[in-house]
């Protein structure tokens, strides 16, 4: 018999003022004895008024429906009560997470129910090493599993539930837990002859105890070299306009920098400032490819752009930027430990006296 109750859960959402706001949960409980529950209800969201047409269109849900629906004050002590015990959330991406925990702050409700909670998304990812996420549609179509309506939420949790169950998702969560990281930090500035590069990796892990230890850092700095050439390029028929292109050398150093970080994260998460995205143009010149790995973000673990921020180089030297950046790991270490736990990557263990 499994330890732990199973919550497969999706929410749809819609954009107002700003703000994704759930208009619907769906969820099914998978309890240990193989019990299974269902959880489904529309949510009026506040101050609503109309639906955006694209999301009627999608999900099927119209305007009257909501305005007939409680409010999400209503619907989620319900559905947190529906959810207590020893339980895993599971869901397809990373949205469905997002948009719980910025609801439950506005409503100024506890988030620890929620977790852990993991993105079953990635995981497959991760275990058949995809780049391209692939849709539930698709993975419902790949293991010939029959299913009803997509874009509703209880049909998507079904249908997430059935992948899980025929790829035995239990062992695969299992098998990616990991208590090791690699923190990668950059900074790429254009000067009036180069580019300056810094690139920090970090290498690190969770004690059983609970604390971050920190195994290695280091850093290497290097300027490009770069030049601006004028090109011409057609915009419309007959018509072109002058542009400026700059193309920047790369390093060798880096590149060999880069794909030593790249063979060395393998079983680690990978945590940066802001996601892959920043560090794209270096990885592209330097033809460094990043596997799909567990990925996490200071802006994830730290909450405020403020505590990012501290993980800046500042114009300090390297010495003391990489003493500084122990510090800020042992500072914020209850935060990183948190979004391991949060993510079922790694639990503490039991102490038995």
């Amino acid at each position: 018999m499994r330890k732990y109750t199973y919550i497969f859960v999706d929410v749809e959402a819609t954009l107002i003022r700003g703000k994704q706001n759930i208009i619907e949960i769906g969820a099914i409980k998978w309890l240990p004895d193989g019990t299974i529950e269902e959880f489904s209800q529309l949510i009026q969201p506040y101050k609503f008024r109309k639906l955006n047409a694209h999301i009627q269109k999608l999900t099927g849900i119209s305007t009257e429906e909501l305005l007939r629906a409680p409010s999400i004050k209503e619907v989620m002590p319900k559905f947190i009560k529906w959810c207590e015990g020893n339980s895993i959330l599971v869901a397809f991406g990373e949205f469905d997470r997002k948009v719980l925990e910025d609801e439950l702050l506005r409503l100024n409700v506890g988030l620890d129910f929620l977790y852990p909670f993991v993105d079953f998304q990635q995981k497959y990812m991760i275990e058949n090493k995809l780049k391209e996420q692939p849709s539930l549609s698709k993975l419902l179509e790949k293991y010939e599993i029959e299913t009803n309506i997509q874009h509703r939420a209880l049909a998507d949790a079904i249908s997430l539930f059935n992948i899980f169950k025929e790829i035995n998702g239990d062992l695969l969560i299992e098998k990616q837990q990991t208590n090791e990281f690699g923190l990668i930090l950059s900074e790429f500035r254009q000067q009036e002859d180069e580019y300056d590069l810094y690139l920090t990796y970090v290498v690190g892990e969770i004690a059983s105890s609970g604390s971050v230890d920190i195994h290695s850092v280091q850093t290497i700095n290097k300027q490009l070299a770069y030049e601006t050439k004028e090109e011409q390029r057609e915009i419309a028929e007959g018509v072109t306009e002058t542009v400026q292109r700059t193309i920047i050398h790369p390093s060798s150093e880096v590149e060999v920098f880069l794909k030593n970080i790249i063979s060395d994260l393998e079983h680690k998460v990978l945590i940066t400032r802001s996601g892959l995205k920043q560090l794209s143009k270096i990885n592209r010149l330097h033809n460094a490819v990043f596997p799909k790995l567990e990925a996490m973000t200071l802006q994830q673990i730290l909450y405020t752009e403020e505590a990012v921020n501290e993980f800046t180089l500042n114009s300090q030297t390297i010495p003391l930027y990489e003493t500084k950046l122990y510090s800020l790991l042992k500072r914020y270490e209850a935060n990183i430990v948190g979004e391991f736990e949060k993510r079922l990557l790694f639990q503490k263990e039991e102490i038995h006296i």
